[in-house]
């Protein structure tokens, strides 16, 4: 037992004098950062800002007016030289008041084309209605008739084929007056069902 108590005595003593040895050593330091050297520069001086100029307001100047054209005066038409004659279209040709349109050398034969119109009507049975077409043909010299075609459909496939059966039911036509020099006459023939046949 005395020797648990000797022990237990240096232990004691070595604690005593391990805590006064750390008391004279003082609190432990926090490591410092590295250290560096700066040297110091004088800034640099800056030119002055600038600022832009104001813009120089805007004078509008009036338009300036047109200067006067001189007219140059038309020369005068010379009574020597005869003045063109308006050209007329050579392929198509209006009858008078007639709902036909001619095709081929230019023809002054108002009286054929009343015979034309008047064989067509006797053979056209026009419906109800507002319906138009145009059914085109063409005549020979000695009146047959050819080439019979819708050329403008009115929409009814009944309607075009009774105006296309009018024109065959007509041939022959009268044969195309000795006078006139074509080989043909080429016809548009404008069926309305709103107009009754003349006669």
């Amino acid at each position: 037992m005395r020797r648990a108590l000797l022990a237990s005595a240096a232990l004691h003593v070595l604690l005593g004098v391990g805590g006064f040895l750390l008391a004279l050593r003082g609190p432990s330091r926090p490591d410092l950062p590295p250290v560096y050297q700066v040297n110091l520069v004088q800034a640099a001086e800056l030119p002055p800002r600038r600022t832009p100029p104001e813009p120089e307001p805007v004078v509008e100047e009036p338009p300036e007016e047109p200067e006067a054209v001189e007219k140059v005066p038309e020369p005068e038409a010379d009574p020597s030289k005869p003045e063109p004659e308006d050209e007329q279209p050579e392929a198509v040709e209006q009858g008078p008041s007639l709902p036909v349109t001619l095709e081929g050398q230019p023809f002054e034969f108002p009286w054929y084309l009343e015979a034309l119109v008047l064989k067509v009507e006797r053979n056209w049975r026009p419906g109800e209605g507002t319906l138009k077409t145009t059914i085109y043909f063409r005549i020979d010299r000695a009146g047959q008739v050819s080439d019979v075609e819708v050329a403008e459909p009115s929409g009814s496939f009944l309607f075009d084929r009774a105006a296309r059966r009018a024109v065959e039911a007509s041939d022959p036509m009268p044969p195309l007056p000795a006078e006139y020099s074509g080989d043909f006459l080429g016809v548009y023939f404008d069926f309305d069902a709103g107009v009754r046949p003349s006669g």
